[in-house]
């Protein structure tokens, strides 16, 4: 089987040779990749860096745009010190640190929102016509012709050959083709920022209704074509709508404003013959689960441990449900004993239910050493492919391609300079 095959048999809990193994669910940040080139990776290793490791990166189905165009003017209202107060591309007025103190990271304060009533909503929606041709483009190298007809004109003239190429990529890999779109509660909040959306549902609940129903109608018009030509295995529908313990708005809220959207959704992907569509949600999730699934999403995701998620829980309830992430990265901080105990805790709900594929939930900080990573790196191939959860131990053959050790990260020291930079 390739590695698409058995992602496609597993989200419909079916048998597979073995595991398909994936190792976070977000790539290593910048200030991880900083740190770790300090603990032995090379400038080479890094560049190739799912080579270096042997993760079969998934695939997308091309170029995508689905921001306001046109963009709003960003400008400049005030800079201080270290801190620039402007408006954004969003039309977002924010606060944020001139030179951002950690790579990966932003500093930032949202001040202001552009959507506050329903006239400013109408507004917005002169800026998300997902007919516009720069909705889908192809990159200056495989396009050179100037692109002025609407969404459509350009898939049958200008993209008529760069998603001929797509078509080919996308429907005869091997590799995982997946496409993550903002979902409805995260654009909403876009729009109005998260206090004023949870206002809002209270206090203007026809413009909430709006805008998710306007968002939804956008995606579909805006993915009608590309969906009815590439297969895509796994739609990502990003959401981080809850909290340490609880989702942001209630189950009565999702299921009033949300579920009828999703459902239609699911529909329209189902009917593209789209393999499994997640939620991609930080936070706690059961009460995202309860309303959601089954009959809108088939899986979820990252399984963040930090907010009382547990996989095993989770699909001791729901058997069917497909489950991505789930491994607690901050296990991934100390010893090999302790790596070892959390990715074979999960590996063994894993074999247990046949809808779960392990990795980190979500990216991966600093404060994991690479030896750690790579250690994991290395159990996950067994565990996925196999071995003896109890007894398997790897040769760690990555980790004697690494250089010596200049300096392991130092979280004190991190914060402190970043303190100063900001200061």
């Amino acid at each position: 089987m390739t590695s698409r095959e058995r992602f496609r048999r597993v989200c419909r809990h079916k048998k597979v040779d073995h595991i398909p193994y994936g190792f976070s669910f977000a790539d290593p940040r910048g200030s991880t990749f900083r740190a770790w080139r300090k603990q032995g990776l090379s400038q080479e290793q890094q560049e190739k860096w799912y080579e270096f490791i042997g993760e079969n990166e998934w695939i997308g189905i091309g170029k995508s745009n689905l921001g306001p165009i046109p963009p709003f003017e960003e400008k400049i209202i005030e800079e201080r010190g270290n801190i620039r107060i402007w408006i954004d591309g969003w039309g977002v007025k924010r606060m944020d640190a001139i030179n951002q103190p950690t790579a990966g990271f932003q500093t930032r304060r949202y001040l202001e929102f552009p959507i506050k009533r329903l006239e400013d909503f109408e507004k917005m929606k002169e800026r998300f016509n997902p007919y516009t041709a720069e909705r889908f483009s192809p990159t200056e190298e495989e396009n050179k012709q100037k692109i002025e007809d609407s969404y459509s004109s350009f898939l049958r003239k200008g993209g008529k050959e760069y998603w001929k190429n797509r078509i080919n990529l996308c429907n005869y890999s091997d590799k995982l083709v997946r496409l993550q779109i903002p979902g409805l509660f995260w654009t909403a909040r876009d729009f109005t920022g998260f206090e004023g959306l949870c206002m809002m549902i209270h206090e203007q609940p026809g413009l909430v209704h709006k805008m998710m129903e306007y968002w939804t109608w956008f995606l579909i018009e805006m993915l009608e074509e590309p969906l009815s030509s590439i297969k895509v295995d796994m739609i990502i529908i990003s959401e981080d709508m809850a909290y340490k313990t609880a989702s942001m708005i209630s189950p009565a809220a999702m299921r009033e404003f949300m579920l009828p959207a999703y459902q239609r959704l699911y529909k329209f992907f189902k009917a593209k013959n789209v393999d499994c569509v997640t939620m991609d949600s930080d936070g706690h999730l059961s009460q995202i689960l309860e309303v959601f699934y089954p009959g809108s999403i088939d899986g979820i995701n990252p399984i963040e441990i930090a907010a009382n998620n547990d996989s095993e829980i989770y699909l001791r309830k729901h058997p069917d449900l497909f489950i991505y992430g789930g491994i607690d990265k901050r296990e991934l901080r100390f010893s090999f004993p302790r790596v070892r105990a959390e990715v074979s805790k999960r590996y063994k709900t894993a074999r247990e239910y046949g809808t779960y594929i392990p990795t980190i939930e979500h990216g991966v900080p600093p404060d994991i050493p690479l030896r750690n990573y790579l250690y994991m790196v290395e159990l996950i191939k067994g565990f996925a492919q196999g071995e003896d959860i109890n007894t398997y131990e790897p040769a760690c053959l990555l980790q004697k391609k690494l250089g010596k050790i200049e300096e392991m990260f130092d979280p004190l020291k991190a914060i402190n300079e970043a303190y100063k930079q900001e200061k």
